[in-house]
């Protein structure tokens, strides 16, 4: 007897004779739904690498980038931000970099330097239906994005940053024509 039981137990019967299973829904998740429509929808950044060496950078910046692989890739590729042309640089920074990174300033397909950029696009995300980051992920999520971009987008590794997005935004425009025009090249 306690042999049946056993296995009503691991099958999930209940004692009012029944299967305890969840039923099967053919319903997507508001997660899915997003990368759906983020396939259908791609940016040269999708076609970039979805890794970087965060090991340089800051525990919490490290957690922000384990945060991001986990959980912004629900709803898109890691490509997606890792390969984004934003670049969030303060007031003070942006003076400094224009002394001394100028070119920063002239295309903003490769570098779109604004103040609060990061911050608005990880609130926008976090805002999306499904969207399974909480304030304390979506600020070390941000952290990490601000940091990461500095470190790959200016300074020294300005012109390797160009160069590969340069070569992101032609291969884009070769393989999606239309999807270009419409991002860059419609007012």
């Amino acid at each position: 007897m306690k042999k049946i039981w056993i296995l009503a137990a691991v099958l999930g019967f209940t004692a009012a004779g029944m299967f305890n299973v969840p039923a099967f829904s053919a319903e997507k998740t508001a997660a899915e739904l997003e990368k759906e429509k983020a396939l259908a929808n791609p940016y040269p950044n999708d076609f970039g690498p979805d890794k970087v060496d965060a090991s340089k950078y800051g525990a919490e910046e490290q957690q922000g980038y384990k945060l991001l692989l986990d959980k912004c890739s629900r709803c898109h590729t890691p490509s997606r931000p890792l390969n984004s042309q934003f670049l969030q640089l303060k007031a003070d920074e942006q003076a400094k970099a224009k002394a001394s990174n100028p070119e920063i300033f002239k295309d903003k397909k490769v570098w779109q330097v604004e103040d609060a950029i990061w911050q608005r696009y990880v609130k926008r995300m976090m805002a999306k239906p499904g969207c399974a980051i909480n304030e304390a992920d979506g600020k070390k999520i941000f952290r990490f994005l601000v940091a990461d971009s500095k470190a790959r987008k200016t300074g020294a590794n300005a012109k390797s940053w160009a160069g590969h997005r340069g070569k992101l935004l032609s291969d884009f425009k070769a393989k999606y024509p239309a999807r270009h025009k419409e991002l860059f090249e419609t007012p």
